[in-house]
């Protein structure tokens, strides 16, 4: 039986025509036995091959003294051997034409040093014999759609697990097959199920991708504690967009300590985690944060009804549902939309009288005396124009009452062709044909209000942000070429002084102030005579980052003698609190004014490459913490979305009298920071524009200080 899918490269892995187990055990309860066991067990209709040398037959099978013996084929061998037997046995699978192979053994790098070269060794006996490898240390690749678990651990003692259009990968196999569990207890079925290990050749990148070319997945989800490849990850999420699927990521390791405990364990890096969601939304990307969030998502997604926007009604059986419901929904992002005079006079007829035809719809548990009433309130309110979703708040009808009402849902859902979500909490045993035909029509059911409205929204809002990205490039064009000239070039090492940083700020049409450097004592009123007072007075050295710290900035000096005071008195605190720092000499430059400050940055981050911020300035730089990410190059739109996303966004538009700002001067300033870090990602550390000071809506922003920093000389 050819069972194999077109699903790209990594197709004859997910779909194994025959599964070879290197190292395979007479015992069902040892690891080597396991897959073995339950690959018969569970009904794999393709060939199984025990392979040891020890045994004639394994568990009722033939067992291969070794795997080029095989005699028919095999797209996927099972390695269960001690750690320093399993290069060898790679090399071996590979010459007997098996594409592809999951290692299940540990003691690789995540044990130290003598487990990292033999990972290496495991990597070349790969790249050499030509086969492809998930792991090593993990717990296997299981296919539910074709029951074919090649895996150890609990997962292939459970039987009937549902089938459905979610496939999963994740870093932890413990964590990942009992998510999965838990989902499939919530009514959520899957597909694949990969656990990745320590990623030593396949990447997680990889499997997403081979998600996405299977025609049975809808929903690609990865569990990570940390990546090496952030922007192939994100490619990935616009690429989902495009064949209109979803990808979906839980992202673990985001304290400090967390992140101590993913590098241990894994051997990865973990950036850090406000990165990590900006890159997420940048592309379009969805993130939980909990497996009760990610089953309700997956309920919601794997159907074909999503919203078209963000107004949803409610109809519940109780008031105080209706109001809690709305609250989160409000909060949420989603209008609770104003149903139309006609929407109401018709629900006014159908209702009891102590019912409410306002939105929440407070429909009564009395119309399920009469389910045709039931029926007709449905209809009407999902006919409204202006419903783009509707939650049904059924708290815990039960038995018969539910079964009519789960009739009603599905067939008003089918003819509207809208979102409908539940709100409910009935006992299964007393409902079960009910959450049945729900699960069956895959509409989507949460225990309570609250849950209801938090994923309702989380869709609408992932709805409109896939819409919103669409035929966008996830990056503008980065093969423009570098701006660059004498002076400030990318072999420039160390932190440059504020003047070379400035100037290579205004290389990029980024604004900075007027300004001249005093490198003598004796300062003359010619050297001034191309600045409008009022100046200010800065030490300008590479090895004194805070300046005013050590009273080296002398403000708003409104003549040459005030100057010729500042220096020297510079000079002397230079002298006094940083005798070993380099003096470059004295920096000058206009006074300017703004009516807001921000914080622009931009640093290389191990995950996803060159980041670029920003921030509230001034106080709430520190206090506040008001600041958002975006992965570099980026375009206007997506630097407005940074301003957007700030907490203080209000006093862009002018508040208490003060004028607007203008957003287009920073928005400008981001993007030219953004193309800046990208030019120079091969050495950039890190870029500090601080303050940013920005004017009235048409008076420009302007770089106030900058401190850009390279890789120290090798």
């Amino acid at each position: 039986m050819n069972m194999r899918t077109e699903n790209g490269s990594l197709g004859r892995l997910l779909s194994p025509n025959g599964v070879a187990i290197i190292g395979a055990s007479d015992n069902p309860g040892r690891i080597g036995g396991q897959p073995v066991a339950f690959l018969s067990k569970q009904g794999y209709q393709g060939r199984i091959y025990p392979v040891n040398p020890k045994y004639q037959t394994v568990q009722g099978l033939p067992c291969f003294a070794r795997v080029g013996d095989i005699d028919g084929p095999a797209d996927l061998a099972v390695v269960a051997l001690p750690a320093h037997a399993v290069p060898q046995a790679l090399r071996e699978a590979g010459a007997a034409g098996i594409p592809f192979a999951v290692v299940l053994s540990g003691g690789f790098r995540e044990s130290g040093e003598d487990g990292d070269r033999l990972q290496i060794e495991l990597v070349k006996a790969a790249r050499e014999s030509g086969i492809r490898v998930i792991g090593p240390n993990c717990q296997g690749v299981v296919n539910l759609h074709d029951q074919m678990f090649a895996s150890f651990g609990a997962i292939n003692e459970e039987p009937n697990l549902r089938r459905g259009p979610v496939s999963m990968v994740f870093q932890s196999g413990g964590l990942g097959f009992s998510v999965l569990l838990l989902c499939e207890m919530l009514g959520i079925g899957f597909h694949h199920a990969i656990s990745i290990g320590n990623q030593a050749d396949i990447t997680t990148s990889e499997v997403l991708n081979g998600f996405l070319d299977d025609p049975d997945t809808k929903i690609a989800v990865a569990q990570i504690e940390g990546l090496s490849d952030g922007r192939d990850l994100m490619a990935i999420g616009r690429r989902a967009a495009e064949l209109g699927k979803h990808l979906v990521i839980w992202k673990i390791g985001n304290t400090e300590a967390g992140a101590r405990a993913a590098s241990s364990h894994t051997a990865n890096l973990t950036g850090r985690y406000d990165i990590y969601r900006a890159a997420f939304r940048q592309a379009g990307i969805l993130e939980v944060t909990s497996v009760e969030e990610m089953a309700d998502l997956f309920a919601a997604l794997q159907g074909d009804r999503l919203p078209r926007g963000r107004g949803v009604a409610a109809m519940g059986i109780s008031g105080g549902a209706g109001i809690l419901f709305t609250d989160r929904a409000v909060t949420g992002g989603l209008d609770m939309v104003e149903l139309s005079d006609q929407t109401r006079a018709r629900l006014t007829e159908i209702l009891p009288s102590f019912g409410s035809a306002e939105n929440p719809v407070d429909i009564t548990a009395n119309v399920f005396n009469d389910i045709s009433q039931f029926d007709d309130a449905l209809n009407v309110v999902l006919a409204d124009p202006g419903v783009d979703q509707l939650a049904l708040l059924l708290a815990s009808l039960p038995g018969e009452r539910a079964r009519l009402a789960a009739e009603a849902i599905i067939k008003a859902a089918d003819r509207h062709d809208k979102p409908v979500m539940l709100a409910w909490s009935a006992r299964r045993e007393r409902a079960a044909e009910a959450y049945a035909m729900l699960e069956e029509a895959r509409i989507p059911i949460a225990p309570h209000p609250v849950r209801t409205a938090d994923c309702m929204a989380t869709v609408a809002r992932h709805v409109s942000r896939q819409a919103h990205l669409a035929g966008r490039p996830l990056f503008p064009d980065s093969a423009a070429p570098a701006v660059q000239s004498a002076g400030t070039e990318p072999r420039d090492h160390g932190t440059l002084d504020e003047r070379r940083s400035k100037e290579l700020m205004a290389r990029y049409g980024i604004p900075v102030p007027k300004e001249i450097v005093l490198t003598g004592e004796d300062v003359g009123n010619e050297a001034l005579a191309d600045l409008r007072f009022p100046v200010v007075a800065k030490v300008l050295s590479a090895d004194i980052t805070h300046k005013s710290d050590i009273g080296g900035v002398k403000l708003n000096l409104q003549s040459a003698d005030e100057v010729r005071q500042a220096v020297v008195d510079i000079r002397k605190a230079v002298a006094e609190r940083c005798p070993d720092a380099q003096l470059e000499g004295i920096l000058v430059a206009e006074m300017v004014h703004g009516d807001a400050e921000l914080l622009v940055g931009a640093l290389n981050d191990p995950t996803f490459g060159p980041v670029v911020a920003v921030g509230m300035g001034g106080i709430f730089t520190e206090v506040l913490r008001d600041i958002t990410f975006r992965v570099a190059p980026f375009d206007a739109d997506t630097a407005r979305e940074m301003l957007e996303e700030l907490r203080g966004y209000e006093i862009f538009h002018g508040v208490r009298g003060r004028p607007a700002l203008d957003v287009e001067a920073v928005v400008r300033i981001l993007v030219d920071v953004s193309r800046f870090a990208w030019d120079y990602r091969d050495t950039l550390v890190e870029l500090d524009l601080n303050p940013v000071l920005v004017g009235a809506r048409g008076q420009g922003a302007i770089a106030v200080d900058a401190v850009v920093g390279f890789q120290a000389e090798s």
